[in-house]
């Protein structure tokens, strides 16, 4: 069985002035080795797999693995902006079509299909490991446990919330994922 703990960073300035995120921009990862030991009781070495867009973590004595298919949607030209100032149709489109990709950038069904890609990659070995990701990407990973085998559409993730800095737990058995904990605050 796999255990994998999630743990949502920080919202990236621009979300909290009510912009589009720049994916270059570090936040802060908000793991707690203590938090993560009560959650993952007696587990000595853990792998800490943590995207490009959060900070690294000071794990010391675990495994530190960037990923960067765990980045964060990358909103193109749109990076910074506010969807206030796009125009009534690309408005629309941004919320309504999982297919629409602003310039330059990458669409909502894109981003879930990399993140779902990589969650399907995980091998049973190590047989827990901490996710260090924006929430975003966090509640991605859920929503494929959620709903596996097809498509996870933007009415899907209007139903998820995952907080910043919280941490929710996915297990694996037998290849089969489940929902184990959502969105347990700090």
């Amino acid at each position: 069985m796999l255990k994998l703990l999630c743990c949502a960073s920080e919202l990236p300035p621009a979300v909290r002035k009510g912009e589009l995120p720049n994916g270059a921009e570090q936040v802060a990862n908000g793991y707690d080795q203590q938090k993560v030991a009560a959650y993952l009781p007696s587990i000595s070495q853990l792998t800490v797999y943590y995207a490009p867009d959060v900070t690294a973590p000071g794990a010391e004595g675990h495994m530190l693995q960037p990923q960067p298919a765990l980045r964060d949607r990358d909103y193109g030209l749109w990076s910074g902006q506010s969807l206030q100032v796009l125009g009534p149709a690309e408005q629309l489109a941004f919320l309504s079509d999982a297919t629409f990709a602003p310039p330059g950038g990458e669409s909502f069904a894109g981003s879930s299909q990399r993140i779902a890609l990589w969650l399907g990659s995980l091998s049973q070995t190590p047989p827990v490991a901490v996710v260090l990701a924006r929430p975003a990407v966090v509640r991605n990973l859920v929503l494929h446990v959620l709903y596996p085998g097809g498509p996870v559409g933007l009415a899907h993730a209007a139903r998820v919330d995952v907080p910043p800095l919280s941490y929710s737990l996915l297990t694996c058995h037998a290849g089969r994922w489940r929902v184990g904990m959502l969105g347990a605050p700090v």
